[in-house]
């Protein structure tokens, strides 16, 4: 007789995001991204079709609330006590709220954004993949991709795609745990 265990299901986190060469990822975390190519925008969607649920901030949820809810959706704010769901979205407090349990019954969760919850899902080990884009452009100032984890988020370079001749190319990372 032979005892089978069952397959334990671990959710595959990716991480989508888009920087400046200089490493930032907007001026203003209040609107969408204009100065992103349209090629980022296609391979972002993209990437997005295989994806079951997707990770945002509360200003990211604010700034692209018109894409963020057509689709399965968490949103990280410190606003709530219990997790509350209008449609499709659910806004979580990430201090309060097990989202690795929470997140567990998906088998493929994007975290689209911005620093707080790219911070917050890397802190707590959910990310897997990173794809970052770089933009051909500079701006000396602005939000960070990543501040004040907690520890250094340790990468292995996995492929490099360039997606237009002026010099917009997608990094894709390992996240080394």
């Amino acid at each position: 007789m032979h005892l089978f265990k069952k397959q334990q299901h671990k959710t595959h986190f990716l991480a989508l995001a888009a920087v400046t060469a200089d490493g930032r990822i907007t001026l203003d975390s209040s609107a969408m991204p204009e100065w992103t190519s349209i090629e980022d925008w296609e391979f972002f969607q993209e990437k997005l079709l295989g994806v079951d649920a997707v990770v945002a901030g509360r200003s990211t949820y604010e700034a692209a609330r018109m894409y963020i809810s057509k689709r399965v959706a968490y949103v990280l704010t410190s606003t709530v006590t219990e997790p509350r769901t209008e449609g499709t979205v659910t806004f979580v407090n990430p201090d309060i709220t097990d989202l690795r349990a929470l997140l567990g019954k998906y088998s493929r969760v994007a975290v689209v954004g911005g620093a707080d919850a790219y911070r917050t899902m890397f802190d707590l080990g959910l990310c897997d993949e990173l794809y970052l884009t770089i933009e051909p452009v500079a701006f000396g100032r602005g939000r960070e991709l990543l501040t004040e984890t907690k520890n250094p988020v340790r990468l292995k370079l996995l492929s490099t795609k360039t997606l237009n001749r002026a010099g917009t190319i997608v990094l894709r990372y390992e996240v080394l745990h």
